[in-house]
């Protein structure tokens, strides 16, 4: 199997992008002007070791109540390889901690490469077409657990070093 080809080796027409591209755009998905705090490379723990060191692609809370639901939160797990794709759904254990902070869980890809028929009946599923993101599968929203202490730490000091490498060099 190669990265033209889905999770059964079968050809696809994925449009080529990079990782880092996709999380960029889902940051313009979830503006701060209304209200989300977006996180990349989330780890789920402080320290080393054991379930600590696990990272989320990214992770996105809202700030602001809405609809009636306070601080919704979203997972995002990032695949731009078939084969990646494949690790991934055949372990869904890896996932436990997406699911369990946050409302909804999406995985994120370019078109074509992630049939949504294979993800779990809560998960869903965001593309890119080539000109935007689009929702290509709603995910169900769920009760999260309210998060270890460790968890927060690791999220405060995420959002603090990516606010400190994004400020503009001091002048004089």
């Amino acid at each position: 199997m190669n990265n033209t080809q889905d999770i059964n080796g079968e050809g696809l027409g994925a449009v080529p992008c990079s990782a880092s591209f996709l999380i960029q755009k889902l940051k313009e998905m979830h503006p701060q002007k209304t209200g989300w705090q977006f996180v990349e490379e989330l780890r789920v723990g402080t320290g080393y070791g054991g379930d600590r060191e696990q990272r989320f692609d990214a992770w996105a809370i809202q700030a602001w109540q809405k609809n009636g639901l306070d601080n919704l939160r979203r997972s995002f797990e990032v695949k731009i390889s078939a084969s990646d794709l494949r690790v991934e759904l055949l372990n869904s254990d890896k996932r436990w901690f997406a699911h369990a902070y946050s409302h909804e869980f999406y995985f994120v890809s370019p078109a074509g490469l992630c049939d949504k028929r294979r993800l779990a009946k809560d998960e869903g599923l965001i593309e890119w077409d080539g000109e935007k993101m689009k929702i290509v599968k709603q995910a169900a929203r769920r009760d999260a657990m309210p998060p270890r202490w460790d968890f927060v730490a690791s999220l405060v000091r995420t959002i603090s070093s990516q606010n400190t490498h994004a400020q503009p060099p001091k002048v004089g």
